[in-house]
C-alpha cells in the first residue's frame, strides 16, 4: 500500500463524512487490514466479517482521531481488536511444559514466506495470536496480553512456545 496517498486532505474528507474519500481510504487499506485479520483468525469468512466490523467502527469513530498522521496505526489497532473478538471462541492457550521450549538460539535455515505462513497458520490459536501480535504487528507483551485477556507471563511463554514450534515445523517442511 502506498501510504503517501493517505494525505491530510483525504483524511480530512473522511472525517467530514465524504463517502468517496471513505471509499478511497477503504481501497487503499483493505488489503493490509484483511491480511492482519486473516493471520489472526485463520479463516477467510471470519476475517471478512472482522474486517467489515473494523471498517464500521473506523468510520463511526474517525472523527475522534486526534492525530491524523497516526491513522494507519489507529486503523490497525481497531482491526486487530475486532479479529481477536472473532477468534476468541477459538483461542485456547495450551499449557506449556518447560521442556517444550527450546533455547532462543538463532535459526539459520533458509525458508521462504510461503513456508513461514504455512508454519504460522499451523500454530495453536493462542500461540499464533501472541506471535502475530508481537512479532508481526509489533505490539508489546503488555499490549498483547491486554488485548487477549491474559497475563504478560502467559504472553511471554506463548511467544517462546510459538517460536519453538515454528522452528520445528519449518525444519520439518524443509525436510519434506
Amino acid at each position: 500500500m502506498n501510504t503517501q496517498k493517505l494525505d491530510s486532505l483525504l483524511i480530512t474528507n473522511v472525517v467530514y463524512g465524504d463517502r468517496s474519500a471513505q471509499f478511497r481510504l477503504f481501497e487503499l487499506t483493505k488489503g493490509m487490514l484483511y491480511s492482519t485479520c486473516y493471520r489472526i483468525v485463520n479463516d477467510e469468512d471470519e476475517a471478512n466479517d472482522a474486517l467489515q466490523d473494523a471498517y464500521v467502527e473506523i468510520f463511526q469513530k474517525i472523527h475522534t482521531l486526534k492525530q491524523p498522521e497516526a491513522i494507519l496505526g489507529w486503523m490497525k489497532t481497531i482491526t486487530v481488536r475486532k479479529a481477536i473478538l472473532y477468534s476468541k471462541k477459538k483461542i485456547y492457550f495450551d499449557p506449556i511444559e518447560e521442556a517444550e521450549i527450546e533455547s532462543s538460539e538463532d535459526f539459520d535455515s533458509w525458508f521462504d514466506t510461503e513456508m513461514l505462513d504455512q508454519a504460522i497458520a499451523s500454530l495453536p490459536a493462542g500461540a499464533r495470536a501472541v506471535f502475530l501480535l508481537l512479532s508481526v504487528e509489533g505490539y508489546s507483551h503488555r499490549e498483547a496480553s491486554s488485548m487477549l485477556g491474559i497475563s504478560e507471563n502467559t504472553s511471554k511463554s506463548q511467544l517462546n512456545y510459538a517460536k519453538t514450534l515454528l522452528k520445528k515445523r519449518i525444519t520439518k517442511l524443509l525436510q519434506a
